[in-house]
């Protein structure tokens, strides 16, 4: 009986799957459609996307595109559920001369908690954006509170302020993110974006692509570029949305080209982000391939996973030498656990930056969580690792800014907490001639209350830096740093320290021999070299997919 009753349960759930799945319809555009007579079917199609996404409700619906360039006035509604595939984003182009503020071409709201089961795919979305007094559609996509969204095989261009925004929640700047569920199963995939992005309206800088109070949304395999701009005016690829707040989430294999930084001190012409998040956790960025700009990411807390975040197997590069102050990561204010591995950072000014403030503060637009006003608050840094990178081709740009392989700063305060900091296996290379200042940099640490302990330099080739390999702050504020096996040769002030700790300092076993590398723009050791039988390990560079050779020696 019991047997008898499971058959009849699986066919019971079968004929309800079977009877839900027939349900599901496909309605048609056509630019020989009809939205007065047209019904929706193959054979009598509508002509907009707009009636099409304003008529179909029904979850487990399709709306499909035929190939052929459509003018949109109005705005799409695209209900819960509904799916939009076009016949190909080379072939299926929808232009909206929509041109009201801050509004979205295809608007997605829910409330919070709401799965969303649909996908945008196989169409090219051009909001007609030319230049700031002659423009359309400020926003392409506009997803709140939905989950399991997929937009893939899409072309977002030439919008006003931003491509996408997947928000999370309904609720603007809450603080923090105690009480609120995040979305999950988002995605964006396969896709190609361009001039979609602004700085200066609304006072900073937009993203191609937002996110906010995201849990596991993948973004990979997308073409970002921001470059079409004057000075000044292009905004990020990435972006935090309503203050971030994500964990899990994972950004891979994609190519972000921005416009090299032209200001003369931050914030002159935007910054020099091209990636910037807040309030994460958990969060992975890797295999991309990142030129000019940088990654920022502020109030970085490990919580439940094992790393605030994990930077690795990046290229980050200027592919023509900046003469500016152009960075390649940075992190701010606290940071816990965070790991950054087998990236190459070339071309640049200065490279993995902790930038650190008071630990009185509370985050400017943000609540000091989890944990309230924890020891050491926004100065904080704990277990952070930067290992088998090469930082290579570092020079000093003009203008006021970084210039180092690996430094902590502290903006305004100079009192930061460092407890456990391991810089080892790195390859940091000044470029002839211009070579950045320092190597690694801990002189931001001259207030009393600065502290650090077991701080980790060792294993590392620092070479060609314009001042010193390392230098410290004055007076210490570091108890317990252990320096050795480190390669150091060709750095100003004949290779010495400047400011050295004074209090469990140890200080030996480091060397001062031509590295030998493979040639003068290949900075993996040589089979001769004789690094190799002095316990330096081999330098395990990115194979980031789809993208050429470095030029490492870069031009002016």
């Amino acid at each position: 009986m019991k047997i008898i009753l499971k058959l009849v349960f699986g066919t019971f759930l079968f004929i309800i799957f079977s009877i839900t799945h027939a349900s599901a319809a496909t309605y048609y555009i056509s630019t020989t459609g009809n939205d007065t007579t047209g019904n929706g079917s193959i054979g009598s199609p509508w002509r907009t996307l707009v009636k099409g996404c304003n008529t179909v409700t029904t979850s487990g619906d399709t709306i499909h595109v035929n190939a052929g360039t459509y003018i949109e006035a109005g705005q799409c509604f695209l209900a819960k559920g509904v799916s939009i595939e076009g016949s190909g984003r080379d072939t299926t182009i929808i232009r909206t001369t929509l041109t009201s503020n801050y509004t979205a071409f295809i608007e997605m709201q829910s409330p919070d908690q709401t799965l969303g089961n649909q996908s945008i795919s196989g169409i090219t979305l051009d909001g007609q954006y030319v230049n700031a007094t002659n423009y359309k559609t400020w926003l392409a996509i506009w997803v709140t509170g939905r989950s399991n969204v997929k937009i893939h095989d899409v072309k977002i261009q030439n919008f006003l302020w931003r491509g996408v925004i997947f928000n999370g929640i309904n609720a603007d700047n809450p603080g923090t993110d105690v009480g609120y569920h995040h979305a999950t199963g988002n995605e964006f995939y396969n896709n190609i974006v361009t001039n979609s992005a602004d700085y200066g309206i609304s006072g900073g800088g937009s993203g191609a692509l937002n996110l906010g109070f995201q849990d596991g949304m993948l973004i990979h395999d997308n073409f970002m570029e921001q470059t079409g701009r004057p000075e000044g005016k292009n905004g990020w690829l990435i972006k935090y949305w309503n203050q971030g707040w994500i964990k899990g989430v994972k950004i891979y294999n994609n190519t972000l080209i921005k416009q090299p930084y032209g200001g003369t001190y931050p914030g002159e012409s935007g910054w020099d982000f091209a990636i910037e998040f807040f309030n994460v956790e958990g969060f992975e960025i890797y295999n991309n391939n990142i030129q000019n700009g940088a990654i920022d990411m502020a109030y970085c807390y490990k919580a439940s996973y094992d790393h605030c975040t994990w930077i690795h197997d990046n290229i980050i590069t200027n592919t023509v030498l900046n003469t500016k102050v152009e960075g390649a990561i940075i992190i701010e204010f606290r940071s816990e656990h965070a790991l950054i591995e087998n990236n190459i950072i070339n071309n640049k000014s200065y490279g993995v930056s902790f930038n650190t403030r008071t630990p009185t503060a509370n985050g400017d637009d943000r609540n000091n969580f989890p944990g309230g006003n924890t020891p050491g608050g926004y100065s904080y840094l704990v277990n952070n690792v930067i290992r088998n990178n090469l930082f290579s081709n570092m020079y000093q740009g003009q203008g006021i800014g970084n210039s180092f392989a690996v430094g902590v700063i502290s903006e305004g305060t100079d009192d930061p907490q460092i407890n456990g900091f391991d810089i080892y296996n790195n390859t940091m290379v000044g470029k002839p001639g211009n070579g950045a200042r320092v190597g690694i940099d801990f002189s931001s640490m001259q207030a009393n209350s600065a502290s650090g302990v077991d701080i980790n330099i060792r294993n590392n080739i620092v070479q060609g830096f314009a001042d010193y390999w390392y230098l410290g702050s004055n007076p210490p504020h570091i108890n317990g740093m252990f320096m050795t096996h480190n390669n150091i040769i060709g750095n100003g002030n004949g290779n010495q320290l400047g400011n050295p700790p004074t209090t469990n300092y140890v200080n030996n076993n480091n060397l001062a021999v031509t590295p030998g590398f493979v040639s003068a723009t290949d900075f993996h050791l040589a089979a001769s070299s004789p690094l190799i039988n002095m316990g330096f390990a081999p330098l395990v560079l990115p194979s980031v997919p789809g993208f050429p050779a470095i030029p490492f020696n870069g031009s002016a």
